[in-house]
Order: structure tokens, then sequence, then C-alpha cells
């Protein structure tokens, strides 16, 4: 696990710059590490707010850096809603909005330095990117009703609504680095949509936000085709769009009109990169009836839990030819005969494709997919099984034709994940010696485990694979680990084995002395329920730097 120990003891030495005259304060600089490095490093604690508010204290500099990452979505990633959030950007109103608020008896119940119309400087206006209305409202709804509480009646809705308003106002105003905006309310269930709207659609001031807005997220139980109708005239520069539809989506009837206002708003725009759809919509070809129009820009495409009721909705994306990923997870009906439309097109850019979906024995459309991508595809990932969740357990594994495909037709692959039996066996072989694979993730289910372990496999695994995560249930023995270990000549730098409960400090002892002999292994993942000991795992420290029985660890 990455800390910052190590780097704040290496940078907490810094240069006293002289000072100009005596009345300027002398300020710190860091004798070696770059906003760039220092930015980096940050970002792997982008949700530990905890971590990142002890490093604002150390100087002006690790401040700076900090800040830019702690502040710039106030209201998203909150664990439980804020109320405290609240009143710290209550005192930064001005005299207009504090005077609203007053009338609807927003500052009457709460101490009087909130309602004080000293207005104090407003200090993190430069790091806010993100407007995350479902955070703020329920943060909103803490503050006005207590945790775990909303509005119970239409007054009270009102009451929180026009706080959200105010501050909605504020941020807009005050943050002009906002780019990010999430209109996605999931689950709550407002009493009039139409109020809802009107503490969104803010004239003249969200006018301007809309065209600088690069990122939009829609969702939840409001006129979303009403909000994107406005939109459309103004926000013209999205790169990413996404929508998430929940079940009311599904079966509500709603407005026929929506889908095409919905499809306003992606008609207009003029270079669109990432379009990211979860959740069923009856009316979801309509919307998509005009993605022709960004045949050009569109890089990515992904469709998580939608229901493909018939052939249209692929056809749309088939004008598409310049995407580079292609994602379908948990869809239903994504069968051979929905998949057609996409087996008669050549995507010659298409690098990633991701299909962790159910379906039958053969997907021959998805192969010829496959296929027609002439060599350009570097990352294939279906599901593996999860040995620990019976609800999906046993799901389709990856059809043989498919496999057999991919190892044909696809020599630029470098990450590659699936379930693997044995009758996929022979291909999966092949597929490691025509390609150059780096990152291998595979669950197994063999009769016999260690019929996998005496194979082959470890022979074959390529000089360029550096990480290796091995999914496997049922126990097979040190001997077949360790015979596995001596033929793999691969120069691994992650070992992982997330769901095997079985292992203990032998294994771990075998995989430590193979650290030892291939020189690069660094880190090694066991599951949480592993058998392996603290005094095991201190052991295999002196030769591996990271080990960890937490499950599988991202590489």
């Amino acid at each position: 696990m990455f800390t910052l120990s190590s780097i704040v003891d290496f940078n907490l030495q810094p240069n006293k710059i002289s000072r100009r005259d005596n009345n300027e304060k002398t300020f710190l600089k860091p004798l070696f590490l770059t906003e760039e490095c220092l930015q980096e490093i940050f970002s792997y604690f982008s949700n530990d707010a905890s971590t990142l508010s002890k490093c604002l204290l150390v100087n002006k500099f690790w401040f700076k850096n900090a800040a830019s990452i702690l502040w710039k979505s106030p209201f998203d990633k909150l664990q439980n809603p804020s109320a405290k959030l609240i009143e710290t950007y209550l005192k930064f109103l001005d005299i207009r909005s504090k005077t609203v608020l007053s009338q609807i008896g927003i500052f009457s119940s709460y101490p009087s330095s909130y309602s004080s119309f000293s207005t104090p400087e407003f200090k993190y206006a430069q790091y806010v990117k993100t407007l995350y209305y479902k955070g703020l409202y329920k943060s909103a709804c803490a503050f006005i009703f207590g945790n775990n509480c909303r509005p119970k009646d239409l007054e009270g809705e009102k009451k929180c609504l026009t706080l959200v308003r105010e501050l909605s106002l504020f941020l807009i105003r005050k943050c002009p680095s906002i780019y990010i905006i999430s209109y996605d309310t999931e689950e709550i269930d407002f009493f009039v949509q139409d109020i809802y709207l009107s503490s969104l659609i803010l004239m003249p001031e969200v006018y301007h936000l809309f065209k600088r807005v690069r990122k939009l997220t829609c969702g939840g139980k409001y006129k979303k085709g009403s909000l994107m109708n406005v939109m459309s005239s103004y926000c013209k520069n999205l790169t990413s769009l996404e929508l998430n539809f929940y079940e009311f989506d599904m079966y509500l009837d709603g407005d026929r009109k929506e889908p095409s206002k919905m499809s306003r708003l992606l008609l207009e725009q003029e270079d669109l990169r990432n379009l990211i759809i979860r959740g069923p919509f009856r009316f979801l070809t309509e919307f998509l009836t005009p993605l022709e129009s960004q045949s050009k820009s569109l890089s990515l495409i992904h469709f998580e839990r939608v229901q493909f009721n018939n052939l249209l909705l692929l056809e749309s994306v088939t004008t598409c030819k310049n995407l580079e990923t292609m994602i379908f997870i948990d869809c239903m009906n994504l069968n051979d005969e929905t998949l057609a439309p996409l087996a008669s097109t050549s995507f010659l850019k298409l690098k990633k494709l991701i299909f962790k979906n159910a379906h039958k024995s053969r997907l021959d459309n998805l192969a010829r997919l496959i296929q027609r991508t002439k060599g350009s595809l570097r990352e294939i990932r279906f599901r593996r099984r999860e040995f620990k969740n019976m609800v999906i357990r046993n799901v389709p594994d990856i059809p043989i034709n498919v496999t057999k495909t991919i190892s044909i037709c696809c020599p630029n692959l470098i990450i590659f994940e699936g379930h693997l039996e044995k009758e996929t066996m022979p291909h999966f072989l092949t597929l490691l010696n025509t390609t150059f694979l780096e990152k291998l993730y595979i669950s197994l289910e063999f009769k016999k485990n260690f019929e996998f372990f005496r194979s082959q496999v470890a022979f074959q695994l390529p000089d360029t694979l550096n990480h290796l995560s091995i999914s496997i249930r049922e126990q097979f023995s040190v001997k077949d680990l360790e015979q596995f270990l001596e033929l793999c000549s691969a120069p691994l730098i992650s070992l992982q084995f997330p769901q095997s409960s079985f292992i203990d400090d032998n294994y771990l002892d075998v995989i430590t002395e193979f650290a030892k002999q291939v020189g690069t292994l660094k880190k090694v993942a066991f599951s949480k329920n592993s058998l392996i000991t603290e005094k095991g795992i201190q052991k295999a420290k002196q030769s591996i730097s990271f080990v960890k029985k937490n499950g599988e660890e991202k590489v």
C-alpha cells in the first residue's frame, strides 16, 4: 500500500527563500519534488480526505497541490451527507442570498454568525471543478432536517431546494473552473419535478456554466429531457456524456417527447468523445438516433445494464467506426442476434473490448466483430468467476469460437481477462504464443486443478508478462505451485491469488523463493480469508516489497 511517510521525510527540509524586503513574508519551497511529481503522488489519495487534509499543513507548495485534489469536488464521494460542509459555504454567501434564506427561516434556527452580513474571502473557488447535485441536496437536507432525514412535505422540500439553489448560484458565480456537472439524483423522489428543475435552470448564470461544461451526468426521477433540451442551446462542447437510468425509467410510460428532447443535446455536440449509458430505458433507441452526428469524434461507448430489445439500438453504434473502446456489462438480451449489426462493421481503431454479460453458448457475431478489427485490439476482458459470489458463479464461459478467434486475430493483445476451462485451453495456449501479453487475469475451474499447474501454461507465458492474477477456489498443492513457478520464465512484477482461501505460509515460501530467483517480483496479494500469517508476511517482505492478504490489487 502506498504511504506518504517516506515522502514527507524526504521533502520536509525545504529551502528558505531570502526576503526581498522587510514586508515580504518568507515562504518555503521543496528541495526535490516537482509539482507534477507531487500531483501524481496525491492522486493516489483522491478518496482519502484525511490524508490530504494533513498534507495541507506541510507548507505552501504542498497546500496548493493537495487543495487542488481535496477541494475539486466538495460534495462528491462523501461517505455521509455533510451538514458541516453546508455551514462552511453559508459563511461565504452574499447579502442577497443570506436575505433570501433568512426569509424562509434557514438562518433563524442557527447561530447568528451564519447570518452575519460580513462575507469572508472565498479561498476555495479556484480549486472547485465539479458541481455534484445529489451530494449538495443530501447535505442540505442533513443541515435542515438532521442526518438520515429528508423533506416530509412540499414546504420542507421548497425550503431545501431554495438552499440548494442559492448554494448552486454561489458555486456557479464564484468557481470559474467548474467543468463537470452531475445531475444524477438517483432514487430521490421529489414532490414536484418543476420545483426541482427550477433549482437547476438558474438564469442567466447557469447558461454561462453550460457553455464551459465538458462532462455531464444525468439521471433520476425528473424530466431529464426537459433539462437536456434547455442545455442543448448552450452546452455544445461536451467530451463526456453519461446517462443513468433506473427501473422507473423502464416501466413508466412517461412523456414520449422526452427521448427526442434528450437526443437534441446529443445532436448539438461538436466533439463528444465518451458516451456512457447505464440502466434500462424503454426509448433508448430513439435517444441514440442522432448518434451518427458524433461518428467522427466518439472514441468510447459504454453500455451497462441496458436492455437490448431489437437490432436498432446497436445499428446506431455501427456508424461510429472510430471507436477505440467498447464496453458491455450486465446487459439484457445481448445475444448473437442483437450483436449482428456490429459483426458487419469494421472497427479498425478498436483497442479495448469489455464483454461481461450472461449469454448463450455461441457468440459467432462477437467473434466476427473481433475478427474484423484486423488486429487492432490490445485489451479484451470477459467476466471471471467470483467463486465467493454464488449468484454469478455459473455465468456462461467464453465461447470456444470466441477464444479461438482471439488467439488467431489479436496479435497486438497485451491485456486479457476471462475464465478458463479444459475445453478452451488449446486456444488459450495459442493465444500465449501469438501475443505479447503484459497483464493476465484468469479464473479456473478444472475437475482437477493440478492439470492447469502441470500443463504447458507456465512454460509458455510470454517474456513480456509482468502481472498475473489467478482466481481459483479448489485446492492445489504446494508441489503444483512450485512446479508451475519453476517453469515460469516471465519477469513477473505482481502475482496474485485473490480467491484461494487455502493458501498458507508454505505456498508463500515457494513464491518468495521464486521472487529471489526471478528478481523482478515486487507485489503478491492473496484472499483476505487465506491462511497466511503475519509472521509469514514479514518473512516474505525480506524479498518482496508488497505482501498483502486483502484481495486483488489493481496494477
